[in-house]
């Protein structure tokens, strides 16, 4: 009898503490959102846009801190940002009044902060930049140098020190895109300074994201980062590619959103004729197969949605809310539309139909890909 009731008191205990973990897990709502690029974030746009989503249901916006050409939006005191001109074409005079301004709005806010793609900090600072094996000087992917090394110790705390900048405005995330390594170009001739027999692409990809984490941990602020979409399938040679060994990646951050746009799968992958047409798919796919991966170490699949024309047969408000559907049955805990010029002629309206539960439902006969050889090819 005392050895059952010392079980008990042992299981009570038990359920407490993972009440009390789960709890401080998501003590943040689930993101519901979209990307406002520094144009529209530090003009009167951003405000419309604010209005539309907040009116709409959704509850978070990711703005620019930093884009890929390295150049930031609000004006920057760190000492490198100054030394290059960075915040030379800054947008946002006032980044904490901004910041606050969406926080009053009850809007979670979210720094999008571009890392290794930085054209400006690769052309003033070439000895940050990849150097080219045929001896060339740096490497770049088209003859204009953009990417930096993400190995080197100066060009991660560069990142590290516009993180802790950004922080202090009040932003609740910051979120790291193009942390990775260049995938287009001729990539076999670049050289990085690492010695690739010992230490590999996710290993430097890792080790800085592990050196964010540990900066941000006194501040409160939470980590992301967005991941190709295709690491949710875990191919092996996509992972020593472009750096992201994604179970390495989630020990290390919050939430982490793969970017499921359907227009950037090749026509065949998984034996699907053509991705693009099927929205749904991708992003139920892609969700669970990263959900279960993601849940075991308490991190949120929040992924990007398409929310562009890009090869899209038939782009309308449907295509939205089939991919939020997607996202939501894969067990994703929110989702971010992206739209590279921060335009939503009818998207809003569709998050307003999708968050009301009016949005209409494709059958499941069209949502059912059509496979490579199939009649309908």
């Amino acid at each position: 009898m005392c050895l059952s009731i010392g079980f008990l008191l042992i299981f009570a205990w038990m359920a407490a503490f993972a009440n009390a973990s789960w709890a401080q897990q998501w003590a943040y709502p689930a993101a519901h959102g979209i990307y406002i690029n520094a144009n529209a974030a530090g003009g009167t746009r951003g405000d419309v846009l604010v209005d539309q989503l907040v009116a709409a249901g959704g509850n978070a916006v990711v703005f620019d801190v930093k884009d890929r050409l390295g150049r930031l939006s609000y004006p920057s005191e760190v000492k490198l940002a100054r030394a290059i001109g960075a915040s030379k074409e800054a947008t946002i005079d006032h980044p904490a009044e901004v910041v606050r301004s969406w926080r009053d709005r009850g809007l979670y806010v979210i720094a999008r902060l571009t890392c290794f793609h930085d054209a400006l900090l690769a052309q003033q600072r070439p000895g940050m930049a990849p150097l080219s094996r045929l001896g060339a000087g740096v490497w770049s992917e088209r003859g204009t140098p953009n990417w930096v090394d993400p190995a080197l110790p100066e060009v991660q705390q560069y990142l590290i020190d516009l993180a802790l900048e950004v922080v202090g405005f009040g932003v609740d995330e910051i979120q790291l895109d193009y942390v990775r390594f260049p995938t287009e170009g001729r990539i076999e001739e670049a050289v990085f300074s690492f010695d690739p027999d010992v230490l590999s692409k996710s290993a430097v990809i890792t080790n800085f994201v592990r050196r964010m984490r540990a900066a941000l941990e006194p501040t409160g602020a939470r980590l992301s980062a967005d991941i190709f979409g295709v690491t949710a399938w875990g191919s092996r040679a996509d992972i020593e590619t472009i750096g992201q060994d994604v179970d390495d990646l989630l020990e290390h951050l919050d939430a982490v959103s793969p970017m499921l746009y359907p227009s950037h799968f090749a026509d065949g992958f998984g034996r699907i004729s053509s991705p693009v047409a099927h929205p749904y798919h991708f992003l139920y796919q892609g969700c669970q197969r990263l959900r279960a991966r993601a849940a075991e170490r308490g991190v949120e699949v929040r992924p990007w949605v398409q929310a562009f024309d890009y090869r899209v047969p038939r782009y309308d408000a449907t295509y939205i809310t089939e991919q939020l559907y997607g996202a939501e049955d894969g067990g994703a805990r929110g989702w971010l539309l992206w739209n590279p010029a921060s335009r939503y002629p009818f998207e809003i309206r569709a998050i307003a139909q999708f968050m009301a539960g009016t949005a209409p439902l494709l059958s499941q006969e069209e949502r059912r890909p059509k496979p490579v050889g199939s009649p309908a090819d």
